[in-house]
C-alpha cells in the first residue's frame, strides 16, 4: 500500500474538523461575525457617530461647579507666629452658560453630520468588500478542490499507463524509452497533485481567516449553473450605475462636502459670539467680622476674536487646499470607479465566451483522448501520444471549471463596482450550490 505523505495527512486532518457543510450565505454570515476588517470599519463608524454627538455640545448649555479655600496673610509672610491678621476665605459657585449666537459651533454640527454620512458610505463599502472577499475565498476553495480531483484522476490514469508500459516492455512490445516516458509523466502528475493539495490547504486557511471557522464540506457549484451576459447589457449602463451608487464615490462626495463646510467654520471664526450666563456664588470670609455673601448674576456675555496672530487666515488657506484636494480626490474616484465597472463588464462578457469555448475544448480533448487510446491499442499511436492526450484532457477540464469560477467572481465584482451588490446576490448563488 502506498504511504500517505505528510501533506496528505495534514489535508485529511483539516477536512475532518467538526464543521458542517455550508452554502455561500452561511459562510458569509460567519464572516459577518468574525471578520476583523469589518469590525475595524464598524468601530471607525461608531467613533465618527460619537464625534457628531460631541458637536451638538457646542449649542447646548454647560454647567460648571467651582470652589476655593484660601489662606490670606496680610503681613505678606508665610512663616512666623504672627497670625492675628490671618484669615481664610471659602468660595463656591455654580455657572450656567447657554450659547445664543455661535456660528462656529453651528457650522461644526454640519461638518460632523457630513462626516457621519461619509463614514456610513465607507462602512457600506467595507460590507460589499467582505461579500467579495468571502465569495472569492469560497470559490477559490472549490476551484482548488476541482483542480485536486482533476490531478488525482490524471495521476491515476497515467499510473495505469505506466503499469501497462512496464508489462509491454517485459514482453518486448515497446522499448525502454516508452517506460521512461510514462515514468516521467507519472512523476510530473504526482508532483502536480502534491502541489494541488497544498494549494487547497492554503485556500481553506484563507477562508478560515475571514470566518474564524473551518468547513469540511462546502457545497459545490452545479454543472447547470447558467453563464450569461450581465443584464442590462452594455458597459455604459454599469458605468452610470457605478457613478450613481458606488459607496466609495459617495464617500468621496461627502469628503468634499466636509471640506466645504470646514471652510465655512474657519471663516465663521471672524464673527462674534453671544452667550447667556447665570452664576450663583457664595463666599465666606473668616475674619473678625466674619462675612457671608451670596451673589446671583444673570446676563449676556459677548466675545469677538478681532485678531488671532494670523491663525484664522492661515486656517482658511489650509482648508482651501484641503477642499481642492477633496475635489481632485472625487474626480479620481469617479474615474477609478468607472474604469473598474468597465473592466469587470468586459471580464464578465469575455468569460461567457470563454466558458463556451472551454466547454467545446473539453469535448474535443475527450474525443481526442479516446481516439489516441484506440490508436495506441492497434499500434498506430505510441505511448507518448497517449500521455500527451491524457494531460491535454485534464488540462482542458481544469481550464473549463476554472473559467466558470472566474465568471462568477467577475460578476460579483461588477456588481460591487456598480454599487448594487447586496445579500440577495449572495443568496441567489446558493440555489446553484449543491451538496457533494
Amino acid at each position: 500500500m502506498q504511504r500517505i505523505t505528510a501533506l496528505s495527512a495534514a489535508l485529511i486532518s483539516v477536512l475532518s474538523l467538526n464543521a458542517q457543510a455550508q452554502n455561500l450565505s452561511g459562510v458569509y454570515q460567519d464572516a459577518l461575525e468574525n471578520d476583523y476588517q469589518l469590525k475595524i470599519a464598524q468601530s471607525q463608524l461608531n467613533s465618527v457617530i460619537e464625534d457628531e454627538n460631541v458637536s451638538w455640545a457646542g449649542v447646548k448649555p454647560t454647567v460648571a461647579l467651582g470652589g476655593s479655600l484660601m489662606l490670606h496673610k496680610p503681613d505678606g509672610t508665610l512663616g512666623g507666629n504672627s497670625v492675628s491678621d490671618s484669615y481664610t476665605a471659602t468660595g463656591l459657585s455654580v455657572t450656567v452658560t447657554q450659547p445664543l449666537l455661535n456660528v462656529v459651533n453651528l457650522q461644526k454640527i454640519g461638518v460632523a453630520q457630513a462626516s457621519t454620512e461619509q463614514a456610513q458610505f465607507t462602512y457600506r463599502s467595507a460590507e460589499m468588500d467582505l461579500m467579495v472577499r468571502v465569495t472569492e475565498a469560497f470559490f477559490t476553495v472549490l476551484r482548488a478542490e476541482d483542480n485536486l480531483k482533476s490531478l488525482q484522476a490524471q495521476e491515476k490514469a497515467i499510473k495505469r499507463q505506466l503499469e501497462q508500459a512496464n508489462q509491454q516492455f517485459k514482453v518486448g512490445l515497446i522499448p525502454i524509452t516508452g517506460v521512461n516516458e510514462a515514468q516521467a509523466a507519472y512523476d510530473g502528475s504526482r508532483a502536480a497533485r502534491i502541489g494541488a493539495e497544498g494549494a487547497l490547504l492554503i485556500s481553506q486557511e484563507s477562508l478560515q481567516l475571514l470566518t474564524g471557522k473551518s468547513y469540511d464540506d462546502l457545497n459545490t457549484l452545479s454543472s447547470s449553473f447558467p453563464v450569461s451576459t450581465p443584464k442590462p447589457a452594455g458597459a455604459q449602463y454599469w458605468i452610470d450605475q457605478a457613478l450613481s451608487n458606488n459607496p466609495n464615490v459617495k464617500a468621496a462626495q461627502k469628503q468634499k462636502d466636509v471640506a466645504s463646510l470646514g471652510m465655512k467654520v474657519a471663516k465663521a471664526a471672524y464673527l462674534p459670539y453671544v452667550d447667556a450666563k447665570a452664576q450663583l456664588a457664595y463666599q465666606n470670609t473668616d475674619t473678625k467680622s466674619k462675612t457671608d455673601m451670596t451673589d446671583l448674576s444673570v446676563g449676556l456675555e459677548m466675545g469677538w476674536a478681532i485678531y488671532t496672530g494670523g491663525a484664522t487666515s492661515a486656517n482658511i488657506s489650509k482648508l482651501g487646499h484641503y477642499l481642492n484636494q477633496s475635489e481632485q480626490g472625487l474626480e479620481l474616484q469617479k474615474r477609478s470607479t468607472a474604469l473598474s465597472a468597465r473592466s469587470y463588464y468586459i471580464q464578465v462578457t469575455t468569460s461567457v465566451q470563454q466558458v463556451e469555448a472551454r466547454r467545446q475544448a473539453l469535448i474535443s480533448s475527450e474525443s481526442a483522448l479516446k481516439a489516441t487510446r484506440s490508436g495506441y491499442e492497434v499500434g498506430t499511436r505510441n505511448i507518448v501520444d497517449v500521455l500527451q492526450a491524457e494531460q491535454g484532457y485534464y488540462a482542458a477540464q481544469t481550464a473549463y471549471l476554472d473559467t466558470r469560477y472566474s465568471y462568477l467572481i467577475s460578476l460579483i465584482k461588477l456588481k460591487q463596482a456598480a454599487g448594487v451588490l447586496n445579500m440577495n446576490d449572495i443568496a441567489a448563488l446558493d440555489q446553484w450550490l449543491q451538496a457533494k
